[in-house]
């Protein structure tokens, strides 16, 4: 019995039996059709950068949004790009990027979820929009 707990601790320090990584959901990136709807979801975007997402853009261009760089002191202060993209069947994804200055917790584990918060509120923002 000491040898089967004995075998259970080394494994357990050594990884092999380590739990499971929590699986990462990726919500899938916001796509317009028409311009009505690219309007309002292009709207929401900037909106999401700069309020939501609490950071400082730098400029805006038809089809890009670009944040100034994170402060170095604040390890919860994420930059972004979102760039939007022609598709081939004449729709746009609007494709969001953020990333945090310091990589380090507790803002490394909220780049992920800053893009699934993207992509879930400007596509709810487009939603009933595509005709």
């Amino acid at each position: 019995m000491k040898e089967i707990i004995l075998a259970t601790v080394v494994l357990l320090l050594t990884g092999c039996l380590a739990a499971p990584p929590e699986p990462v959901v990726s919500i899938p990136t916001p796509v317009c059709k028409g311009e009505k709807q690219c309007d309002v979801m292009w709207s929401a975007a900037q909106d999401w950068v700069s309020r939501v997402g609490r950071m400082q853009v730098a400029h805006i261009m038809p089809d890009s949004i670009v944040t100034f760089p994170g402060v170095v002191t604040d390890r919860t202060t994420m930059s972004g790009t979102v760039v939007k993209r022609p598709l081939a069947d004449g729709s746009y994804e609007l494709l969001a990027t953020f990333a945090c200055v310091d990589r380090q917790l507790p803002c490394a584990k909220l780049e992920h979820s800053g893009v699934n918060l993207f992509n879930t509120m400007v596509t709810a923002a487009g939603e009933g929009l595509d005709h």
